[in-house]
């Protein structure tokens, strides 16, 4: 039977953490609509949230949960 990664409920917790940034990001986006500079912050925001996760840095991730 497989055991469960060390450090697994800190790692969701730290995820979550990114899902909701990334989601208040693009609902600020979303809510300023009509002003430019706004939506084109919030879609560097989202960029830049998206590339960590892209980067896929589990390890980092881990030790950032633990500090």
């Amino acid at each position: 039977m497989a055991q469960a990664a060390p450090n697994t409920e800190k790692l969701d917790e730290h995820l979550l953490e990114i899902v909701r940034a990334l989601h208040g990001a693009v609902k600020q986006g979303v809510a300023h609509l009509g002003e430019p500079k706004i939506v084109d912050g919030a879609i560097v925001d989202c960029e830049e949230i998206l590339d960590v996760i892209m980067a896929g840095d589990v390890e980092a991730w881990l030790s950032e949960a633990v500090a």
